[in-house]
């Protein structure tokens, strides 16, 4: 279809209807009426190639039904400020996002905790569009405030998942609404007016003495190098994707010293931890015929090697062993962590000794390990003349 050959006199027109145009270049093409200039004006996009012409033209004629559609219902891009790559379907972002993740967790930028996230997000949502709502095509501009009510509602009354994953999916859902716009897929992000409705206090589930003593003899028995790692977090407080990055160079027995490098860390802060005296014997023997390149625990059954150990590794090891011992679901593999430092306060080690041993940046988020045993009443206030 060809423009009128006076535009400007056919000011009643709003639009001429997109058409698909298979030239060297397949574009989808249409005019619409400029504001600013009282004008109809050309807009096109391309349509991306695929080695297979029938499908290709299906996507084109798909492409060319959604923008007649949405210019029916009177949208017009200069008013709206629309993105360049609105009509390319969600699966075909996520399939984006997710290489762009995995480019990033190659080189390091991104921690292996998130990329499984992200990836784990990005299969459900891909299932609720093909298999809950049946919508494969859905394209970008429709991933709107509907769709993010849906999607949230779906997640916590038909799936019945807890208030606080229905909040990380809302999480996901904004990073990955603020990437798409970022690359021109969408304009707005859907997500903004959402709110967390998980108003519960995170719970932490500490390990006692008695069970303690029960998991490391179940690993003395066991594996005694998946035992040093439970050590290591307990005494040295360390988390567990930490664990699989530290290298026996940053070990220093004289010293009594473990160093967590920056890049390494959750918090990006670099930073030497004390190596208790109760671990440093475990330790020694651990790493007595290692090399300094190697990794502390590797994929080698925990022992030093060069080949870096997955951190779900350590989390499947620590359920076998919860199954074996019976222990409740509530032990989680931090719980190791949350107790260390729990009894790190209770001993009485100073708060600001324990913020630098768990690398917190404030004392507050220490602070609120303290067991409420060892709190006491504010002296200044109990004899208060008032």
């Amino acid at each position: 279809m060809s423009k009128p050959q006076n535009s400007s006199k056919a000011l009643f027109v709003d639009y001429i209807p997109a058409e698909l145009k298979e030239n060297k270049v397949w574009i989808i093409e249409y005019y619409v009426k400029n504001p600013f200039t009282e004008e109809l004006q050309r807009k096109r996009f391309r349509v991306k190639p695929l080695k297979n012409i029938t499908e290709r033209r299906k996507l084109g004629k798909r492409m060319v039904a959604e923008v007649n559609k949405r210019l029916e219902s009177g949208w017009n891009p200069f008013y709206q400020n629309k993105g360049t790559k609105e009509l390319t379907k969600v699966v075909d972002a996520l399939s984006l996002f997710m290489r762009r993740t995995k480019r990033e967790y190659d080189d390091a930028n991104v921690r292996y905790d998130t990329y499984k996230t992200y990836r784990s997000q990005c299969a459900v949502l891909e299932s609720y569009l093909l298999e809950v709502i049946e919508k494969p095509d859905l394209l970008c501009y429709q991933l709107d405030e509907d769709f993010v009510g849906n999607y949230l509602d779906h997640v916590r009354y038909d799936k019945g998942l807890s208030a606080r994953t229905r909040d990380n999916y809302l999480g996901f859902l904004g990073t990955l609404c603020a990437f798409l716009i970022s690359k021109k897929y969408m304009v707005t992000n859907p997500t903004q007016n959402f709110h967390k409705i998980n108003r519960k206090e995170k719970r932490r589930t500490l390990i006692d003495k008695p069970m303690r003593s029960m998991i490391f003899d179940y690993w003395q028995n066991r594996s005694e190098a998946y035992l040093v790692l439970c050590m290591v977090c307990y005494y040295c407080l360390i988390r567990r994707t930490e664990l699989t990055k530290i290298t026996v160079s940053d070990i220093s027995l004289s010293n009594s010293t473990l160093w967590i490098d920056g890049s390494d860390s959750k918090n990006r802060k670099s930073k030497h931890v004390t190596i208790p005296d109760k671990l440093m014997p475990f330790l020694a023997n651990h790493i007595k015929s290692a090399k300094n390149a190697d990794f502390l625990f590797s994929a080698n059954e925990f022992q030093p090697g060069q080949r870096r150990l997955r951190p779900d590794r350590i989390t499947r090891n620590w359920e076998y062993m919860r199954k074996d011992l019976q222990l409740g679901n509530e032990i989680h593999w931090y719980s190791l962590k949350d107790s260390g430092i729990t009894d790190l306060l209770a001993a009485g080690v100073p708060l600001i000794s324990v913020r630098d041993q768990a690398r917190h940046h404030s004392s507050a988020q220490t602070d609120a390990y303290t067991p409420r045993k060892i709190l006491k009443a504010n002296q200044n206030i109990r004899t208060a003349d008032i």
